[in-house]
């Protein structure tokens, strides 16, 4: 059973601040909470339904309660309660994704998706970017949000430190599918209203595009994301 205290908790947690303040976040979905159980974070308490048949201690409530602390226009079976973890430390010699103001949770999550896919451990994000702990960015991840890192800093400072070959995602530049993209590089992509920042541009040592573009402006961060991370996998997986 559930009381009012913690339906008033969790509806809480839909906001960053009060995400920050009481250092917890949401997990919805049967997918999302298995892989929330095969990792290392901190799990406070389940809310589940007598549909969700997992075998691991957990606080019955019924599809009526379930529905008034979940952010889903439909309830799933499982809800989990989660401590946010002490931030990961950067590591400067691993190829990462570079996100310059990504806004959008849900290209936040299939980014996050994307990469634990295509084995990248590392997203560098810039600190107006979209929290990861939205539950927007949690659901849209499908569990990956809990094997990858995904760090918040400055990304010229980042940048400078890594050394690494940077390839930025431009509407100019040599195609990504004809670039020799060395191991381990930083992939660098800006938000779709924005692009790369004018502060990062010096920064690129590699000036790509994916080609197309000609019968609409941008293409979607999340898409652009993933074609980067394909090309990457395809030349540096054997």
């Amino acid at each position: 059973m559930i009381n009012n205290r913690e339906i008033k908790l969790i509806n809480s947690l839909k906001r960053k601040k009060n995400r920050i303040e009481e250092g917890l976040f949401v997990v919805e979905g049967e997918k999302n909470v298995e892989e929330l159980l095969d990792s290392n974070f901190q799990i406070l308490d389940i809310y589940a339904t007598d549909e969700w048949l997992v075998d691991v201690e957990h606080i019955k409530v019924s599809s009526k309660d379930l529905g008034r602390i979940t952010s889903l226009s439909t309830p799933n079976k499982v809800l989990a309660l989660v401590k946010i973890p002490i931030s990961n430390s950067i590591n400067l010699g691993i190829t990462s994704l570079v996100i310059d103001g990504v806004n959008d949770p849900g290209n936040l999550g299939t980014i996050i998706r994307t990469a634990n896919w295509f084995g990248i451990k590392q997203i560098i994000c810039s600190g107006n970017s979209v929290d990861k702990f939205n539950p927007k960015v949690i659901m849209a991840s499908m569990g990956s949000i809990f094997k990858t890192d995904v760090i918040y800093t400055d990304l010229h400072q980042f940048l400078l430190d890594s050394k690494l070959p940077v390839y930025g995602a431009l509407l100019k530049g040599e195609s990504i599918f004809n670039s020799k993209i060395n191991s381990p590089c930083c992939f660098l992509l800006g938000s779709e209203s924005h692009g790369i920042s004018d502060e990062l541009t010096p920064l690129i040592t590699h000036k790509t595009t994916i080609p197309g573009g000609e019968n609409t402006e941008s293409l979607n961060l999340g898409i652009s994301a993933a074609i980067y991370c394909s090309e990457y996998f395809k030349q540096n997986s054997i």
